[in-house]
């Protein structure tokens, strides 16, 4: 029976989708993509760069810390770029890794990105596991 639901509503949901709209198709604009790179490393580590012909850009470097011990992680750097619909630049930059993800920008608010800096240095609490009742 639950199979039978499953597959009724996924054909329902296919009906739905296919059915025809009043509504006009939207034009996209077409933005070339002047650059694209991305480097994976052995060791989990990578970098990434983006750039788009409409000013975007994303860059973002990954490095392992802690390599070899439980407390291994990547610890990332970047930042990425847009215009605004006001026609303005708005880039961001942010670390992120095992103390959190920290924001700073233009359009950040400063309150956010000192909120997040002082967090990152808090200790962390262990989280037990819960117990499966029986």
């Amino acid at each position: 029976m639950v199979k039978f639901v499953a597959l009724f509503a996924c054909l329902a949901i296919a009906a739905v989708s296919a059915a025809p709209t009043d509504t006009p198709p939207v034009a996209y604009e077409v933005v070339p993509i002047l650059k694209s790179e991305m480097n994976k490393h052995e060791d989990g580590s990578y970098d990434v760069h983006y750039e788009g012909g409409d000013g975007t850009s994303r860059q973002e470097q990954a490095s392992v810390v802690d390599e070899g011990t439980e407390d291994e992680a990547l610890e990332v750097k970047g930042s990425y770029k847009y215009i605004n619909s006001e026609g303005e630049e708005v880039e961001v930059f942010y670390t992120a890794g095992k103390n959190g993800f920290v924001p700073y920008g233009s359009i950040i608010n400063a309150e956010i990105s000192a909120v997040a800096e002082a967090a990152k240095d808090l200790p962390k609490e262990e989280v037990e596991p819960k117990k499966k009742s029986v």
